[in-house]
């Protein structure tokens, strides 16, 4: 037990401290293209989790490499669309967000890899929302998915079992914990703080916290990491890609942003719901006996 502990501190320590010197690297002269210094960055969990398990020799059986059932990939990818969904509506009606004005002067996906121009750029408001929409959905998901597999291979395809395996309490708030910890230095280094750096730090913790749990609770009940990187990827999309450019206000980020109040509150309900409904303790004790692993 104790050597368990002490590999989840060495796990957690190197991915934290390799985030750091990642960003550290730029204040020093180095300048990747964006879309490297991200992929970079959401692959180091997995990366380093791949090192702990050839140096341990621990074998990679518990990754999660299933398939996992359809019901499972629809609620990772249909789950934070319709929440965000939720959240928007909520801003729209409480007049704390507004459609973006001068839509067609933006693109209609930036994907960070690549961007794509409208299709049809004479189309109405709606026109546009949906050709966004479908490009986010059908295109924007396919880089999105390769990037957040990287975390989740760390996440929880490596942490979330120790913490299990280790007897940690309540190891999905945990690992989501340790998960917005590490987004620090992006806060730090980067202007994606939208407001005060702290207020930003402690709002974007929380949902990851609570995004965590649905997250890992996905993985554990399907058996599967790559359904986890699927929601992953949704939230990314559909969240950041589709209505966080979409939809704009003044303190609309506080409201209904990736880490937004809206936003945090629907989470809130969904994690309740899984911990009520008895779905979180039945996937922690009886999907998986990591004891025998």
């Amino acid at each position: 037990m104790s050597r368990q502990h002490w590999k989840i501190g060495l796990y957690v320590t190197a991915v934290i401290a390799a985030a750091w010197l990642w960003f550290w690297s730029f204040r020093l002269g180095f300048r990747p293209p964006e879309w490297v210094a991200i992929l970079v960055l959401m692959w180091i969990p997995g990366l380093l989790s791949i090192l702990f398990r050839v140096m341990f020799r621990e074998g990679f059986a518990d990754v999660g490499w299933r398939v996992g059932k359809l019901r499972f990939w629809a609620w990772a990818y249909l789950g934070p669309l319709s929440l965000a969904t939720l959240s928007v509506l909520a801003g729209v009606c409480s007049g704390r967000a507004a459609l973006a004005p001068h839509l067609s002067e933006q693109t209609m996906l930036d994907a960070v890899v690549f961007k794509l121009s409208w299709l049809v750029p004479n189309s109405p408001n709606v026109g546009l929302l949906c050709q966004r929409l479908l490009s986010v959905a059908f295109i924007g998901m396919v880089p999105g998915f390769f990037f957040a597999l990287g975390e989740e291979l760390g996440w929880r395809g490596y942490l979330l079992p120790r913490l299990m395996r280790a007897h940690w309490p309540f190891p999905l708030l945990l690992s989501g914990l340790v998960w917005g910890i590490w987004h620090f230095p992006l806060f730090v280094f980067t202007g994606y703080a939208h407001g005060a750096v702290s207020v930003s730090l402690l709002m974007f913790t929380l949902l990851t916290v609570l995004f965590g749990v649905f997250i890992g609770w996905l993985r554990l009940v399907s058996g599967s990491v790559f359904v986890a990187a699927m929601a992953h990827a949704s939230f990314n999309g559909f969240v950041q890609s589709f209505f966080g450019v979409s939809f704009v206000g003044d303190g609309s980020w506080f409201w209904v942003g990736d880490y937004g109040v809206f936003t945090l509150v629907s989470y809130a309900f969904l994690v309740a719901w899984l911990y009520w409904s008895g779905r979180v303790r039945i996937a922690l004790t009886n999907n998986f006996a990591w004891d025998k692993v």
